[in-house]
Formats: structure tokens, sequence, C-alpha cells
């Protein structure tokens, strides 16, 4: 079952690149068994409108328009969103932010450049959602009441322009290798906050309460984490400030007054920018509470070069000019799995 999976999967790969060549941006959904393919900047909303709870869809490299919302359990996966790429695709870009409603457990993004905010809206609770491997500009968990919890959600490996916001009503939140340009807000507890590299030149976190704050790199020059930020655990960081008062917050092992200039091999400024290499110039001088770096390349389960999606990828290509004396024309594709 699995290696029919695989080659499913590598079917629908080949698919989207042919299709993209010719700049038509292609939807595959697989549903009861069954793939669909559309095509066209609506193809996503096409594809959407036709699955259903547990469905996959697979978005090739182009410009798409988006859904009005998502309010299914569905996994929804791109080419990536680097503009370059270890693999013969580009960009999977989608015109247009994400809003996340009521019927969306167990969501999963991946792969996308996201040109607007992820916004999580209205009074149901939605649970279980992951967003990974994906670029955005905010993510908004906007909750009205205590019965619209936004838990177990989990950003890992994503490049966040803007600000996180749980509005109080979220819990057992999960960021993880992602670079974020801006600050943390209103996360009522347990979250998980591992291996980020935290840009913010400003006050990084605002109402934070209750939550684990490990090997991350954070270049803020103002870090005050007792900004209405209690009862957290801040351990084994990289900062650039030099003298830090963690308040009522619990620290340990953490790095203080780095230099920016000496962190990373290749990175200036405070905002993201695909060009930047963030590995770090002495990886064994900074040690994370699990033994390995701290930052986006520790841990298990290191930042993914290139943002590369889960799905196999298209390594390399060969279509030729022209077809042979049997008219046929000869296409070759090298595909590689990926390992996560």
């Amino acid at each position: 079952m699995k290696t029919k999976q695989l080659l499913l999967s590598c079917a629908i790969v080949l698919l989207c690149t042919i299709v993209s060549v010719a700049q038509n941006p292609v939807a595959t959904l697989e549903h009861a068994g069954a793939t669909q393919v559309f095509s066209g900047q609506n193809s996503f909303v096409e594809a959407y409108n036709a699955s259903a709870n547990g469905d996959q869809i697979y978005l090739s490299t182009g410009f798409f328009t988006p859904p009005p919302a998502i309010e299914k359990g569905i996994k929804i996966i791109g080419a990536g969103h680097f503009p370059d790429s270890l693999s013969v695709a580009k960009r999977t870009f989608v015109m247009g932010g994400l809003t996340i409603n009521k019927g969306a457990d167990s969501l999963r993004l991946e792969g996308m450049y996201i040109n607007g905010d992820i916004r999580y809206q209205g009074d149901a609770s939605i649970n279980y959602v992951k967003i990974i491997r994906c670029r955005l500009v905010n993510a908004n968990f906007n909750s009205n009441s205590t019965n619209a919890s936004k838990n177990h959600c989990s950003f890992e490996e994503c490049f966040i322009e803007g600000q996180i916001d749980f509005s109080n009503y979220g819990e057992s939140l999960n960021i993880y290798h992602s670079v974020i340009s801006s600050r943390l807000n209103n996360i009522s507890g347990s979250a998980l906050i591992e291996g980020n590299l935290f840009m913010f030149y400003e006050y990084l976190l605002i109402n934070i309460n209750g939550s684990l704050i490990k090997n991350n790199i954070i270049l803020s020059h103002l870090f005050h984490p007792n900004y209405s930020s209690t009862s957290n655990t801040i351990t084994n960081n990289l900062f650039v400030l030099s003298s830090i008062d963690f308040g009522t917050n619990s620290s340990s092992n953490n790095y203080l007054g780095v230099p920016q200039a000496d962190i990373f091999i290749n990175q200036t400024g405070n905002a993201i920018d695909y060009t930047h290499d963030y590995h770090l110039k002495n990886p064994e001088k900074y040690i994370g509470t699990d033994g390995t770096q701290v930052g986006l390349y520790g841990g298990t389960t290191p930042f993914k070069e290139k943002g590369l999606p889960s799905n196999p990828q298209v390594i390399k290509k060969n279509i030729a000019d022209q077809t042979d004396a049997n008219g046929n024309l000869p296409i070759n594709f090298t595909v590689k799995a990926q390992k996560n």
C-alpha cells in the first residue's frame, strides 16, 4: 500500500510539473481512492469545493486564488515557498490569506507562499491544525470566547513575517524551527517555543504565560519577558542582549551578549531574506537542552533546506525539443522521496 501511495504521489508531482511548464497551475485532489485534476488560477478553489474531510490536495507551482474559507480537515501540500529550490520546481504562491473556520480540525497546510494572514475566526473551537514549511504574513487565532479555543496547533519550519496572536485562547501550541520577524502575543499556556529564529528588534513576548521557551536565537534588542508574561521557562536560548531581567520567569543556561554579526554564516538586519544563511558559525559553542545546537538546525528534525515539502520532489527533468520517429515526445524525470 505504501508503495502504491508513493507511486501515486510521484505521478502527481510529474503531472503538476509538466503542466506548470506550460504556465498553467494545477490542483490535484485525492478523494475516496480517485484522483481529480483541476487547472488554472481557480483550481485550488475548485479542488477544495470537491474535497471532503481526510482528502489531500496537491498544488503545483504557480499562482492560486484561495478559497473564501477552509472548513474541512484536509491536507493541502504545495511545491514549496522558496523562490529557488533544490528541485526543478519553483514555488506555490497563494494570492491572499487563508481563513480557517469551524470544521477544519486536523487541517494541514504545507509548502506554500501564502501572501497574507492565516486567520482563525468565529466562536467555534478549531484544533490540531498544522502549518508546515510555509511563508505567511501574520497568524491571528481570534477567539471570541473560551469555547472557541484553538488548541494543539503548530507552526513548523515556517517563515512568518508578522506576529502570532492566539487571543488568550490557545494551549498546547507548538512553534518549532521557524523564522519569525515579529512578536508573540496572547498564549495562555503550555506552548512549546523551540529552535526558532526571532528577528524582531523590540519586545518579543506579550502576555505569554506558562510556556517552555528553549533553544531559540533571539535578536531582539529590547527583550522584556516580564511584559505581562509570567511563569515561563526560558532556557538555553541565545540572546544578543548582554543583560536581561527575566522577572518572575524561570531562566537557565541562556547565552547572553552574543553579537549578531558573530552568530550566523551570513545574516544581517531584522528582516527575512532568502539569500541569508542561518547556519551557525560555531554550532558546537551554543548547545540546546537536547545536546544539539540551538536555532533552526538543532534537534532531531532540523530545518529542511529550501523548505521542501514532504511529498516526493522532481530534482531533474529532460523534455525533448521534438518528437521521435514514432511521434513520441521523450520525457525523463528524476524523482526523490523525502524523509520528512
